[in-house]
């Protein structure tokens, strides 16, 4: 990859509503390089951008499942997958190619919404499709590509942690609406389409900044057509081991391939999401360095969905 686009990648991902001015400071170029790179990337849908919102500040939690088709088929599994792109409260939609064939993240309100909504998928495909795992996430914390850049960024970004909730006004809301759905819409366009001041747009977003519901604006990335390899690892310390927690959260921090660290319930207590441009080692040095009791690692293809903030929500 060249070191143009991995200086880009890395930036973008940080910051998806970065100027085109600040970017190219950033990767040393011209403001018009680097619009005209950022803008054959995102029309070839190799990058999209995304405003990284904390759920749980609105009352909703989050919980991964696995899934495996009984028979694998090209069709069956295109069928499934756009539906459940509709399915309002799936905020992700991961296809692996090996390990599990699906991980489907689900937002919703509590466990027992959760649960109705993933026995109508079951139920409706069940000589198709088994659930292999059930996983409700406790807190996430997502780091930078740092293996994109040489630069230390020790970004530590929480969500679900602080479950205090908070409550928007009608104006918040749809400001949110719009940055979730567009999160690189210019805030005179925001403007435009509430027929609200600008002024009042900047204000609103920065409260929503300010009250962490909105934690930044990142990037959803064609691991594909980059080159990228990904690996979804699912860990299980053994009971002495998950007494003091603190050492593995600083060694996921540090890591320049880990690019998020979640603690579970269920057969799995945690999770590390890793990118590497050359083949991942990550297990390594984990099984090097803390007493794992099992692991399972999935191997992914291809991102077909990605959200913070389920559709439903909007309404």
């Amino acid at each position: 990859m060249k070191e143009k686009i991995k200086k880009l990648l890395f930036e973008y991902s940080r910051n998806s509503r970065i100027t085109t001015k600040e970017l190219g400071k950033r990767m040393r170029t011209s403001q018009q390089s680097a619009s005209y790179l950022k803008n054959q990337l995102i029309s070839k849908k190799i990058i999209q951008p995304t405003a990284i919102v904390d759920g749980v500040k609105l009352g909703l939690i989050s919980v991964l499942v696995g899934f495996n088709f009984l028979k694998p088929n090209y069709e069956l599994k295109r069928e499934l997958i756009n539906e459940l792109k509709e399915t309002e409260s799936i905020i992700q939609i991961e296809e692996g190619k090996e390990g599990v064939d699906l991980l489907v993240e689900y937002s919703t309100l509590n466990l027992s919404a959760f649960n109705k909504l993933n026995i109508e998928i079951v139920t409706k495909y069940q000589k198709k499709l088994r659930s292999v795992f059930v996983l409700p996430i406790i807190v996430n914390h997502e780091y930078s590509r740092k293996y994109l850049s040489r630069k230390n960024d020790p970004t530590d970004l929480v969500l679900s942690g602080d479950r205090v909730l908070r409550k928007l006004s009608e104006n918040e809301r749809k400001v949110l609406i719009q940055l979730t759905n567009s999160p690189s819409k210019s805030l005179i366009d925001i403007a435009e389409s509430l027929k609200m001041p600008v002024k009042s747009i900047l204000n609103l977003k920065r409260s929503l900044e300010q009250k962490f519901i909105i934690k930044g604006y990142g990037s959803i990335l064609d691991y594909n057509k980059l080159n990228i390899q990904r690996q979804i690892i699912f860990l299980r310390f053994t009971p002495e081991a998950m007494k003091d927690l603190d050492n593995f959260h600083l060694f996921t921090q540090n890591n320049k391939n880990i690019i998020k660290f979640a603690k579970t319930i269920g057969e799995y207590q945690l999770i590390i999401i890793a990118e590497s441009l050359k083949d991942i080692e990550v297990i390594k040095d984990i099984r090097s360095n803390f007493p794992i009791e099992k692991y399972f690692i999935v191997k992914s293809e291809k991102i077909h969905k990605k959200r913070y903030l389920p559709k439903e929500n909007e309404k």
